[in-house]
């Protein structure tokens, strides 16, 4: 059983309108809005969410797309403003992805390769050709291949894998490098401990995983974290911005979210699978209404 319940981000029309929300007049019956839920649910036909967690937003983009920018393309945007210096563009400089198939890794390909960025990425053999057609040059997932030659070379490393304690990473980069690490971690600061639910056994790449969270936070140099699980808590105004900003690349056609697959409720479980074992190419989004 996965430990979190799906559906946090979500597109819709608002159907009802609560007394308070009436009051503030921010929102309306009919509105087409975008929201991140601090519970899940949103695989669902209805969901209740407070007004100051959506997001108006226009009807130039397809829900489907619309739904892939409030995560995937948002952790991969604003892991880009960490890595970058002096608000200069990324034109020229070497990037590495430790993880490029993912969602985010495919999102930080898109918005890096519209400033020039040189990217790699690594990968399973097996979707190397896919990544090579988004721009990107691949490694094998098997840094012992690869590293000695290129140890020291790059520009910015973004780890979204979060294995071996970032220290792969740190051989890769170059002496003014810089270092981003990101993921969903949630209660970072809070004590490793297991949940009551599982018997005092937790996972053991939960637990490698939230030591290189924040080993990254506190003790590494060159290097940044974001949790993309709180970057709409973090900085709630940046992040409506950056959605403005990411739906109007959208409207525009300068990036085109990568939709795995259109499931049904009925489907979710199944899908929750798919994305489990890392199979999903690009994002998995649910259509409550749709009937098999």
């Amino acid at each position: 059983m996965l430990r979190h319940v799906p559906g946090y981000d979500i597109v819709g029309t608002i159907y009802l309108v609560g007394d308070d929300a009436k009051a503030e007049g921010s929102m309306r019956k009919g509105d087409r809005v975008a929201g991140v839920s601090t519970f899940g649910g949103g695989n669902s036909r209805f969901i209740s969410i407070p007004a100051n967690r959506l997001t108006k937003i226009s009807h130039n983009v397809k829900s489907i797309h619309a739904v892939c920018l409030l995560h995937d393309h948002m952790a991969a945007l604003q892991t880009l403003r960490l890595a970058r210096k002096n608000g200069t563009p990324f034109t020229g400089l070497n990037i590495l992805i430790t993880d490029g198939f993912s969602p985010v890794g495919q999102a930080i390909i898109a918005l890096a390769s519209l400033e020039g960025a040189n990217l790699y990425c690594c990968a399973d053999e097996s979707k190397h050709p896919y990544l090579a057609s988004l721009g990107a040059k691949c490694f094998d997932e098997n840094p012992e291949i690869w590293l000695p030659g290129v140890a020291n070379t790059f520009d910015i490393v973004i780890d979204n894998t979060r294995i071996n304690g970032h220290s792969l990473s740190w051989q890769a980069l170059s002496k003014k490098g810089t270092i981003i690490c990101l993921g969903p971690l949630y209660n970072i600061d809070s004590e490793i401990r297991s949940p009551s639910s599982a018997c005092g056994v937790l996972e053991l790449t939960e637990m490698q995983q939230k030591w290189s969270a924040l080993k990254a936070k506190y003790l590494m140099s060159q290097t940044y974290f974001l949790n993309t699980v709180t970057a709409f808590e973090d900085d709630t105004e940046q992040y409506r911005q950056d959605l403005r900003y990411l739906l109007f690349l959208c409207a525009r056609g300068d990036i085109i979210p990568k939709v795995a697959k259109q499931v049904s409720l009925d489907d979710v479980p199944n899908a929750q699978r798919l994305i489990h074992m890392g199979k999903a190419n690009g994002t998995v989004v649910c259509l409550p209404w749709l009937q098999e």
